[in-house]
């Protein structure tokens, strides 16, 4: 996806494939992006082991594959499942 836009992500890319980034700082990480939703669908779609994909991290991505997050997933989430 090419991006319109300087993305935060690619300006610190070591930042969002950090192990064990906690939730909340994933979610800081993302916050204000244009592409959340389709960053986080390509997360989820591909199962991508590392690094923050749309404000989520590896554990969430994969709760929310096996449906365990329920209505307690970040905000937006059901938009990329």
């Amino acid at each position: 996806m090419e991006a319109r836009e300087p993305l935060r992500c690619r300006a610190d890319p070591d930042a969002y494939v950090a192990d064990g980034v906690r939730p909340p700082a994933a979610r800081e990480l993302c916050a204000g992006c244009g592409y959340l939703d389709a960053c986080r669908a390509y997360g989820l779609a591909n199962a991508e082991l590392w690094g923050v994909w749309g404000g989520t991290t590896r554990r969430e991505r994969q709760a929310l594959r096996r449906g365990e997050l329920g209505d307690r997933g970040p905000p937006g989430w059901r938009l990329a499942a």
